[in-house]
């Protein structure tokens, strides 16, 4: 049975990966409050105490304004953090996986979807921290698996932790009666969390690189919205609940939409989003 060693325990992947896997891989997943990944010598000795094959790095300072807003957090979590681990996978000549970000491509002028090809312009602190902490670990541990990740959704379930996403967003607003707000000028991946769980194995046989990882997606955020009420049989509420925000990124579209060719490639398949989403209403049984 493989070791893996999941940072940040607690999160929203991480918590559903390791109960996924608690029979057929030995985990350890620690949280922030257990392991603080900016002291390296904590870092150095919870490694060593359970000796992983594999080391799975999830822990993150992500919500973007909270790093805009606290850079020196976003640095020591996101950068010197991932520093702490990629050394010490390095010094063991242990596997790390890294979960990167989408959000990498948010400055790139040239409309999606990006290849691992295109040369990734973060225009926010929680991008370009990301984007430092993907080229130290790459330097420091040779044996190393980046996933530049679309945004994960899925739904609340007992002791795990849940994110803002797309699909509890919506229907959020559809239990509470209450509007949202939605751009119609952002394009981005969205992928079912579980599908993401799934292909962890396949995954961690890959060549060491760097790939896009997710679903592939060409409808806008609000046109995701709509979509989702319309499979859950409530696409009459659709006027009442969502409100078709056409001023956000008006001058500029946001483009971050990925091609996961690459992956494909290695006959790794995800959903597009509208299957994706489709995939969670049925496991929840969410038809009205």
């Amino acid at each position: 049975m493989n070791r893996i060693f999941v940072t940040g325990g607690e999160g929203f992947f991480s918590s559903r990966f390791s109960e996924y896997y608690r029979d057929k891989y030995e985990i350890t997943a620690p949280g922030r409050r257990e392991l603080d990944i900016r002291d390296k010598t904590a870092v150095r000795k919870a490694i060593a105490d359970f000796n992983p094959d594999m080391v799975i790095h999830t822990a993150a300072m992500a919500d973007t304004k909270e790093c805009e807003n606290n850079r020196e957090s976003s640095y020591e979590i996101n950068v010197i953090g991932s520093r702490n681990l990629a050394k010490v996978c390095g010094e063991r000549d242990c596997k790390l996986i890294y979960l990167s970000t989408e959000q990498l491509y948010n400055g790139n002028v040239e409309p999606g979807p990006y290849s691992e090809e295109h040369v990734p312009c973060p225009n926010t602190v929680y991008g370009k921290h990301k984007l430092e902490a993907e080229d130290i670990i790459k330097n420091l541990a040779p044996k190393s698996t980046i996933l530049r990740l679309t945004w994960q959704f899925g739904m609340p379930e007992k002791n795990k932790k849940i994110n803002v996403n797309i699909m509890w967003k919506v229907i959020k607003a559809a239990l509470k009666s209450q509007q949202i707000s939605l751009p119609a000028n952002e394009y981005r991946g969205m992928s079912y969390v579980y599908e993401l769980i799934y292909k962890l194995p396949e995954i961690m046989e890959l060549p060491y690189d760097t790939y896009n990882t997710g679903s592939e997606n060409n409808l806008s955020t609000y046109d995701t919205g709509s979509f989702i009420l319309k499979c859950m049989g409530l696409e009459h509420r659709i006027p009442e609940l969502l409100i078709r925000d056409s001023e956000s990124y008006s001058e500029r579209p946001r483009d971050i939409r990925i091609s996961n060719e690459k992956l494909k490639g290695f006959g790794i398949n995800f959903s597009t989003t509208e299957e994706a989403v489709l995939k969670c209403i049925e496991d929840y049984n969410l038809h009205i």
